[in-house]
């Protein structure tokens, strides 16, 4: 029998050791940040003993983000995964959420049909190789934006109300936060190390595609020896064409896709934190 319980931190090397498999790139710390965003929004599968599987959300106001559904590659094909979906549905629709979203991958996009998601647009993942083979000498950002401003523009670009998220993220990584201001902030983006050794840029804002050309041109250079890798919608075509054009190519794609009611966020430059919290 299936049992779903809150993720707890004793969890969190067994919900890496899915990611890892998966080679979606997660750190200890992804897991960490989710428990503390919201104890009560991760979970993890069990059949009597054994942990089986893991889904996580996160919650921005009443609009909420499905992330890192993954079945234990034996269990695979069977109820486990529906049965976690169906959990984290229902807990996001009692706390008041009015649309869910989520990145899916293709194999899975009929089982999210049939629980009521639709499709949005193709989640682009871009990477960027290095541009020699010696790695650069990877300078600190110069961002000294208060988190008060970020959260303010990012809510003025996005309409989600994102704030705790944001405020991890800068207390996180201080020196990892690239901004651009001009008589007032006009782009935003945070330089990640990931597991796998890539440096992943997420969350990333920009007024337009000018602001968005000038903040690439400001913390590019400081990572010129490391692969990047950057997560767009496929409907930010102005972002995806100034990517390609700063030598990005599409490696994969995923699809985004929203249950409940839609909403658009995506008139500016938008670049996603991750494919578990949009």
């Amino acid at each position: 029998m299936i049992n779903i319980h809150p993720m707890k931190p004793s969890d969190i090397p067994f919900a890496k050791s899915l990611t890892d498999r998966e080679a979606w790139g997660h750190v200890i710390s992804d897991f960490e940040r989710l428990i503390a965003l919201d104890p009560a929004g991760c979970f993890v599968a069990w059949d009597n003993d054994e942990r089986v599987g893991i889904a996580t959300t996160v919650t921005y106001g009443r609009y909420a983000f499905l992330g890192n559904i993954i079945v234990q590659h034996n269990r695979r094909g069977g109820i486990i995964g529906p049965q976690l979906m169906q959990h984290a549905i229902a807990y996001l629709s009692a706390s008041g959420v009015k649309t869910i979203e989520l990145d899916g991958v293709l194999a899975a996009v009929a089982m999210y049909r049939h629980m009521g998601f639709r499709e949005k647009y193709r989640s682009l993942r871009l990477v960027r190789s290095p541009a020699d083979e010696q790695r650069s000498c990877e300078g600190i950002s110069s961002c000294k934006e208060p988190v008060n401003n970020l959260v303010r523009f990012d809510y003025e670009k996005t309409g989600i109300r994102r704030q705790h998220l944001i405020s991890r993220l800068v207390e996180e990584f201080p020196d990892r936060m690239f901004c651009l201001k001009e008589e007032c902030l006009k782009a935003y983006a945070l330089a990640r190390e990931r597991a796998t050794g890539v440096v992943g840029f997420g969350p990333v804002v920009a007024d337009d595609a000018t602001a968005f050309s000038d903040l690439l041109s400001q913390v590019l250079p400081v990572f010129h020896g490391r692969t990047i890798t950057i997560g767009i919608p496929e409907a930010n075509m102005a972002g995806v064409e100034l990517l390609e054009q700063n030598g990005f190519t599409c490696r994969t794609f995923s699809m985004r896709m929203y249950r409940g009611v839609r909403i658009e966020y995506e008139k500016n430059i938008y670049g996603i934190v991750s494919a578990d919290v949009g």
